[in-house]
This record gives structure tokens, sequence and C-alpha cells, in this order.
């Protein structure tokens, strides 16, 4: 029997937006909380983030979640490295963090929100550490800083077992993530990933999927399929016009006729106009006017 890839939306949803346990001991292990400082209960809450503001777009996370002193937590497993993804993050985070004030409230109550993103790919060559945590502090004196947000992103291609002797838990999670794909088998399963309990149930969940399940998890392969082709098609149409009309040119307008084309093929798949959105970047009105 092999796995599913807990990297999938589907699945990372499943063991983490479903069973508190597991997604307390993950968002603890990566934010680094011991003692009293853990997160010892959480509510889930819906994953859409409504806008503040009326006829801005809403958007949707893998899990959102509340612990019990009032932090808010977005937690997204991402596949592919994107220019705009940390500004969808600080967005993302903006708009919950503008919720969290009611009338009369003194500001100093507001609780935090930190986002946690789980990244398949690489987006900081200049080192090989992979754990980012990003705060609003001031130029020159990294030790004054704004409370409020909080974001961190891990890049699991730069994971070494070995760089994470004293945090076991971070250690866990990142093997577990990184080494359980499609093609793993329960004898390639380390004794250490084993022997620990929670992991242990977030591997059991990986073994079985509802039928509806696998549904959405086939067709989360076929999107990656779409966006890889849609992305080779941006680079050789960047290339080719690139050459006529300046690189940045070419890239822009490559990136414009590669979106039409994904679209077009997602379109004759019977994908909904609001996936073929999230993914090309068009309107759902460009969509549906197209030939």
């Amino acid at each position: 029997m092999r796995y599913y890839d807990p990297k999938t939306d589907v699945v990372f949803k499943k063991v983490f937006g479903e069973h508190k346990n597991l997604a307390m001991s993950l968002l603890n292990a990566v934010l680094q909380l011991e003692g009293k400082n853990q997160i010892k209960d959480l509510e889930y809450l819906p994953s859409e983030i409504l806008p503040v503001m009326g006829g801005k777009r809403s958007s949707a996370v893998d899990v959102r979640c509340q612990d019990s002193l009032g932090d808010y937590f977005i937690v997204e497993m991402q596949m592919y490295w994107s220019s705009d993804f940390l500004r969808r993050v600080l967005y993302n985070c903006a708009k919950v963090y503008a919720t969290l004030y009611n009338k009369g409230e003194e500001h100093y109550k507001v609780k935090r929100v930190f986002s946690v993103n789980i990244l398949n790919d690489v987006y900081d060559n200049k080192t090989g550490n992979n754990y980012h945590c990003f705060k609003m502090s001031e130029v020159g004196n990294p030790n004054s800083v704004i409370e409020g947000i909080e974001i961190l992103c891990i890049e699991l291609p730069k994971f070494r077992p070995e760089d994470y002797a004293q945090r076991k838990m971070l250690k866990l999670w990142q093997e577990f993530l990184t080494s359980i794909n499609a093609k793993t088998g329960k004898e390639e399963i380390t004794d250490e990933l084993l022997e620990n309990t929670e992991v242990k149930e977030a591997l059991d969940l990986c073994l079985d999927l509802t039928e509806e399940e696998r549904g959405y998890y086939d067709g989360f392969w076929g999107m990656e399929f779409l966006r890889n082709d849609r992305d080779k098609t941006v680079r050789e149409m960047s290339l080719a016009e690139g050459e006529a009309k300046g690189l940045e040119k070419g890239r822009a307008e490559g990136e414009k006729q590669a979106n039409l084309a994904t679209a077009r093929k997602m379109r004759s798949k019977g994908y909904p106009a609001e996936i073929i959105a999230e993914l090309t970047g068009l309107t759902e009105s460009e969509i549906y006017n197209l030939n």
C-alpha cells in the first residue's frame, strides 16, 4: 500500500485541518513554542477569508484556526514559489488582523496573527537556511519589533535532518512532509517517524482517502500538470518575444499568452471558472469570453 502525498491540498487539510492535536503539534514545532507558551487548544475557523471592504476578492487558505488565548494562525502548504507569494501572505494576514478590532476596544488588547507557510520549493538561493521568520522591526535595530503579525516560511527542499538536532518535532514534521509521496511504501518509513504517536497518526491518515478525497487528489495533480505546462510555455514565449522586444516585455507577453492557453485547456476539461481564475490571474469574465 502506498501513501498519498501530504503536500497536496486535500491530504494536508485532512491531516492538519481536521485533527487539532496534529495542527497544534505542527504549530508548536514551527513557532518553537515550549512550556507554558505552547498552544494548548485551538478552534478551527472557515478557510475562506472575506475582504474587510466590499467589492474586494475573498481568499482561501489551507488551515485557519484560533488558540485559547485568542491568537490566530494561517497555515499554507505551497507546492511552487511565485514572485507574488509573500505579498499574498501579507495580504491575508492583514485581512485577518483588520477584523480583530472590536468597537471601543483598546488596540493593545488585539491578538496576534501568525502565518505559517510550508514551501515545496526554494525561493532564497542566497542561503542554505530553510527556516525564515519575518517580523516588523526597526531598520538597524532588529530587537525593536512591532507586535501583531509574524510570517514564517519553511523551504522543504533545503531540509537536512542534522540541522534540527535540538528541535525534534520540527525535524519530524519536516521529514514527514519531505519524505512522504505517492511512491513511498510502508517499508520506507523510518523508525523515528513511526515511533512518534502524532506523526504515526498523520502517516495513517495519508493511507486512506474517501472516494471524494481521491477525486480532489487526482484533480490536484491534473492542476499541477497544467501549471507546469503553463510555466514551460511562459519560459518559451518569453525567450522568443524577448529576442525581438526585450526580455521584460517579452516575459509579460509570453505569460499573458500562456495564461490564455492554460485557461482554454482547463475550460475544455471542465474546471470551474473560479479555479481557472485563481491559477491564471484572468478574470472570470475573460474566461467566459475565451474562444
